[in-house]
């Protein structure tokens, strides 16, 4: 097996891989009828329909939800203590989710091959390493909010606002997590898989992508690269989205629960250097944690993906090592 990481091919169509033997970026490559080289503009043409449409609709039913419960959100949609701000915050990138799943699937790709080589949600596999990863972040960001509070720490109202915040984080930010892992990392490592053999060009050329997306200064935007190049490499090394969607949502979701208790934490801007030094340790470590559990489960060497065929599991979570700041 080869023990070094894959080099960047020239962009051209390669041959098809092994049926049944095949890594995540390149399924498409198994069926003859998925794999032509137009596949990949319909389907981000459908899928940038399906959000757009998909937008349309949700701006009219938040629009009555906010206004049937007097949820009016803020200017810049900056307030973690108004239910209407984070349900449009979170609520619109959840779109992403129907979005690319059904893009991947009408724009000529196979059923399921989205999610992962299986041709489905590995449920197992993500609710195991739930089961480590939840719980590891909560200790660690809920430690470093304790010893280290924001200057606006305060306790926010004990009402039904409260609750209707801490319900739609709950609710939200996993199918959040997730658009952003099927739109980041699933979708560009799937439709460049057609045409380049390396799954680098589809982990590293949506990482700029990602960096714009959010309005940090240099210092969260170091923190946003490493995260999405780990993120895209949990993908292709487990060969689908779960482990990644698990990451972000841990991350997320802690987050935006500590966030009704420091007003300010949901503006972007800038970030102090020293941040750094807990969020990209966590990142790596996390990262490095999960490859080696999913390489142990699966006899590969940490460089080796799994593919559309790979051997029976082996061994349990034993648990990864762990990351911080909302990727929103």
């Amino acid at each position: 097996m080869n023990t070094d990481a894959p080099a960047l091919a020239a962009p051209i169509p390669s041959p098809s891989p092994t049926p049944g033997n095949t890594p995540y970026h390149r399924l498409a490559l198994e069926r003859p009828g998925t794999a032509r080289w137009w596949r990949p503009l319909a389907t981000l043409g459908v899928t940038t329909g399906l959000a757009l449409g998909g937008f349309g609709i949700a701006i009219v039913v938040f629009a009555v939800a906010t206004i049937i419960l007097s949820w009016e959100p803020t200017e810049g949609l900056a307030d973690p203590r108004n239910p209407g701000d984070v349900l449009l915050l979170l609520g619109f990138i959840a779109i992403g989710v129907p979005a690319v799943v059904l893009g991947s699937r009408w724009g000529g790709g196979m059923r399921g091959a989205i999610h992962s080589v299986a041709r489905r949600v590995r449920w197992g596999l993500l609710l195991r390493a739930a089961s480590v990863v939840l719980p590891l972040y909560a200790v660690v960001l809920v430690g470093s909010f304790v010893l280290a509070p924001p200057t606006d720490l305060s306790w926010p109202p004990a009402d039904g606002r409260l609750l209707a915040v801490l319900a739609v984080v709950l609710l939200l930010t996993p199918l959040q997590c997730a658009a952003e892992e099927y739109a980041f990392r699933a979708l560009p490592q799937q439709v460049l898989g057609i045409w380049l053999r390396s799954p680098l060009w589809g982990i590293l050329l949506p990482v700029p992508l990602f960096m714009i997306g959010h309005g940090y200064d240099w210092v969260g935007q170091i923190d946003l690269a490493v995260f999405a190049v780990c993120m895209g490499f949990l993908v292709w090394k487990s060969g689908g989205v779960e482990l990644a969607i698990v990451v972000h949502t841990a991350n997320n979701l802690v987050l935006f629960l500590l966030a009704p208790f420091s007003p300010s934490s949901l503006e972007q801007g800038a970030v102090p250097p020293e941040a750094l030094l807990l969020s990209l340790p966590l990142t790596l470590g996390v990262t490095a944690g999960l490859a080696l559990w999913v390489s142990r489960r699966h006899g590969l060497r940490f460089f080796e993906p799994v593919t559309s065929a790979g051997p029976r599991p082996t061994a349990d979570l034993t648990g990864p090592t762990a990351v911080a700041e909302a990727r929103v």
